[in-house]
């Protein structure tokens, strides 16, 4: 039985033609195409052409593979194979056309997904270097923009120490504002990037979560008087007051999206509500909602509003309304590091409200509330006797930079100062002069500042090697930070800095 379907099968698929020694038809079974006796092979198709030179040298069995036949307005694709047989040729035609066809279409296929895995690759290539050359770009930004920023917040702070007229102050009070408000955008456009580079880290510790909560209340209760709009905090009374998480990360997420909601609502409130989900084990699981009543987002405009610089069209035109569009993008890369998300529910003209669930630990305590130290809540203070004074080596190539903060640092009468603006000439003056600190700005010309102290901490003479060095830098990236003090810097100041934070840094360095 099976020899039956393997001949219904074989000879339906392989065409058998004998031939005499000149190439005349003697018989074929008709499997694939008809031929008629005593025709000439050569009168199938030109490909049997070759049969006049084959057949004087056909000692053994040859064997052509993929050979494109066409016959009565068909196309074949066949192997086909010349045997030398007593009577003369046996030429066997085997029909692989569709087993030619499959494995045309799969090579194919094949070929089409290696050149667009290639096409993926180059576009991921194109994807990566756009986002170096964006980070590139926000890095070299942020350094232009932060010195300068600092001259002028020092020079800013340097007139509130002066007699003024009452038109003066309120001048200098907008100008104040003014410099806040550029140092956040700073700020934010610097998160913005970390974020979308992979090197912001969050950095959990303990704090009181009512305490912030507070701050917050404190806060927007003030801003809420400003602008006519009211604020309203609750925080569900079973949430503990301690926890433990990246404080800064959260109160920066909740604020962006105060900000967001004063900024579209003209009357009515603004609302944050603080829940209790669940606790299990020493994670507690809380819920953060800012309702607000203003303009509401269209269905259309939800995805947008979370991306880099966008901001809603319908306040484009207003000054008041304008802004930098990265408090919610930085929101959604700050809530995706925590592990969150951040979600809307929003009615145009009638407001919206941004909420999202997070997990924070709960800490053991014992029956006495922990110390919680806050960074930078004690100022340190320099306590000098009268009449006393520091020699102070200020290594500054920006000219504003240095006229400001050599005002600024004489005007305490706690140093005597020498001033430098080429890393080159540091070591010189440490050689012939001598210091109880140095303010080393990190972008020197000739020489860096990292690298000059990496020279004095290679000093052999210790009265050189162990004067403290506060770096003054336009980086604010955490790497740029840790490379500098392995350098040897005591602390990193970033531009632009408050005068009471560069004193307290200072009068923890110097030597008493």
């Amino acid at each position: 039985m099976l020899k039956k379907y393997q001949e219904e099968h074989t000879v339906k698929n392989i065409q058998f033609i004998l031939t005499d020694f000149d190439g005349v038809i003697l018989d074929s079974d008709q499997a694939i195409f008809h031929v008629q006796p005593k025709d000439y092979l050569v009168s199938i198709h030109p490909f049997f052409e070759s049969f006049s030179s084959l057949k004087d040298a056909l000692d053994n069995d040859v064997i052509f593979n993929c050979v494109h036949l066409n016959f009565n307005d068909k196309e074949y694709i066949t192997d086909i194979k010349f045997a030398r047989k007593k009577e003369g040729f046996l030429v066997v035609v085997s029909d692989y056309t569709s087993h030619y066809t499959e494995y045309q279409l799969i090579a194919q296929s094949r070929n089409e997904s290696i050149i667009n895995g290639e096409l993926i690759a180059i576009k991921n290539a194109e994807l990566k270097e756009r986002e170096r050359f964006k980070d590139i770009f926000i890095r070299n930004f942020s350094h232009e923009l932060r010195n300068p920023l600092t001259s002028i917040i020092s020079i800013t702070k340097l007139l509130s120490d002066t007699e003024m007229t009452s038109h003066q102050e309120n001048m200098l009070s907008f100008l104040q504002d003014s410099n806040s408000n550029l140092k956040l955008l700073l700020d934010d456009i610097l998160s913005i990037s970390m974020i979308s580079s992979g090197q912001l880290k969050l950095r959990d510790g303990l704090f009181s979560l009512k305490q912030l909560t507070q701050l917050i209340e404190f806060t927007y209760k003030t801003k809420a008087k400003e602008s006519g709009v009211a604020f309203t905090l609750k925080v569900d009374k079973k949430i503990p007051e301690f926890v433990e998480g990246d404080r800064l990360r959260l109160y920066q997420t909740l604020t962006n999206l105060l900000d967001n909601a004063f900024k579209y609502t003209e009357k009515g409130k603004v609302h944050l509500d603080v829940q209790f989900n669940q606790i299990r084990a020493n994670k507690i699981s809380l819920r953060f909602e800012v309702i607000d009543t203003g303009i509401g987002i269209s269905e259309d405009n939800i995805d947008s509003i979370f991306e880099s610089f966008s901001q809603l069209n319908i306040y484009q035109n207003q000054t008041s309304r304008k802004g930098s569009g990265l408090g919610l993008s930085i929101v959604k890369g700050l809530l995706n590091l925590m592990g969150s998300e951040i979600r809307v529910i929003s009615e145009v003209d009638k407001g919206s409200t941004f909420y999202f669930d997070i997990v924070l630990k709960q800490p053991i305590l014992s029956k006495n509330k922990p110390v919680i130290v806050k960074k930078g809540s004690v100022k340190n203070k320099i306590n000098l006797k009268e009449g006393e004074k520091y020699r102070l080596l200020l290594v500054e190539d920006d000219i504003n930079v240095q006229t400001v903060l050599f005002k600024f640092l004489l005007s305490t009468n706690y140093f005597y100062i020498d001033l430098i603006n080429d890393g080159s000439q540091v070591m010189g003056q440490l050689v012939n002069e001598e210091y109880d600190i140095i303010l080393m700005d990190v972008n020197l010309p000739s020489v860096s500042g990292d690298q000059v102290t990496r020279l004095i901490r290679d000093f052999p003479f210790k009265n050189i090697k162990k004067i403290p060095i506060i770096g003054l830098t336009a980086y604010s990236y955490e790497d740029n930070f840790k490379a500098y003090k392995k350098a040897g810097m005591n602390a990193v100041l970033s531009k632009p800095f408050e005068h009471d934070e560069l004193m307290a840094t200072i009068g923890k360095y110097l030597k008493k």
